[in-house]
């Protein structure tokens, strides 16, 4: 299995600590607590992208395999790549296009030049992910700060103390963000209000429209075997929170339990024939050549058929 290496980001160290081009281990904390805000917000976009499917794909997040192996001039400049493993020429292209962790890497440049601008965030920027800017910068000093510049990109993105106040600044206030859930109707008043029960058990007030409310009235009738999907704009509290429904753009009512249609899915043939292909060949030779004639004998014991 071969593995390909996919330059993502070169995170610079900028300060008196590392003219000497050199990472100061008391540092490196900020690089993992980088690495973990890519990944949830990779997560993130990933749901948004793909808002039938109701898991990540399996070994979604051991796919996002970041590494640095040289420090480069410029302070200390760490190129960072992601590795990624593939077994022929089509995952080998494949393994080259950008994906969500490409677009996660922009997102949080953009959401660092944001706050050093004092400007607002990208709206395409999951607010979700911003209580994780805690945890990056933490080591900075006064006369310090963090460069990124995306691969590919001819802006570079500057991380100090005060950007990073900022973004958590906009975190303590509360936010709103898209939302895409789907839940029971459990409460429906004549004031247009009524409240969403997610499989979690959280409720969710919301306020629906005139013509809106048919749909409404027919999830809550029918709410033991229909779920309502909504899609628009939720306030959540600093902490991550749900508070409410601020605005909704779609309404779809859809059967209790169903699982949408993935068309990205794997074919079931697919991965039976990827779990025979790894069973070694002598152990595929003692596999007995009349098991479907005979599978009573070899489950049960029975006597054997003839013919």
């Amino acid at each position: 299995m071969a593995k390909v290496h996919r330059p993502l980001v070169t995170h610079t160290f900028k300060g008196k600590r590392f003219e000497d081009h050199g990472v100061d281990l008391d540092a490196l904390p900020d690089l993992y607590a980088y690495k973990e805000l890519l990944v949830a917000t990779a997560k993130e976009l990933w749901k948004r992208h793909h808002p039938d499917r109701q898991r990540l794909p399996k070994n979604f997040e051991d796919s996002l395999c970041l590494k640095f192996n040289q420090v480069q001039p410029g302070s200390a400049a760490v190129p960072i790549y992601r590795e990624v493993e593939t077994d022929g020429q089509g995952e080998f292209c494949q393994a080259n296009e950008p994906d969500e962790l490409d677009e996660a890497v922009r997102l949080v440049a953009e959401a660092i030049q944001a706050g050093e601008a004092d400007q607002p965030l990208p709206d395409q920027l999951p607010k979700i992910v911003i209580p994780l800017f805690d945890n990056y910068g933490k080591t900075l000093r006064e006369d310090e700060s963090f460069e990124q510049k995306p691969e590919g990109s001819p802006t570079v993105a500057s991380y100090s103390r005060k950007s990073r106040e900022r973004l958590l600044q906009f975190c303590a206030e509360g936010y709103t963000d898209r939302v895409d859930f789907t839940g029971e109707v459990r409460v429906v008043d004549l004031a247009g209000r009524f409240e969403l029960r997610l499989q979690d058990g959280t409720k969710v007030p919301a306020r629906f429209s005139p013509e809106q409310e048919a749909m409404i009235t027919e999830a809550l009738r029918e709410h033991k075997s229909r779920r309502l999907r909504v899609k628009g704009t939720a306030e959540f509290s600093p902490d991550g929170k749900i508070k409410g429904v601020t605005a909704i753009s779609t309404l779809t009512i859809q059967p209790a339990g169903e699982e949408p249609f993935d068309p990205n899915a794997r074919p079931i043939w697919e991965i039976i024939s990827e779990i025979g292909a790894s069973v070694p060949e002598d152990e595929w030779e003692k596999v007995p050549t009349d098991a479907a004639r005979n599978l009573d004998h070899y489950l049960y014991g029975h006597a054997k058929r003839s013919s």
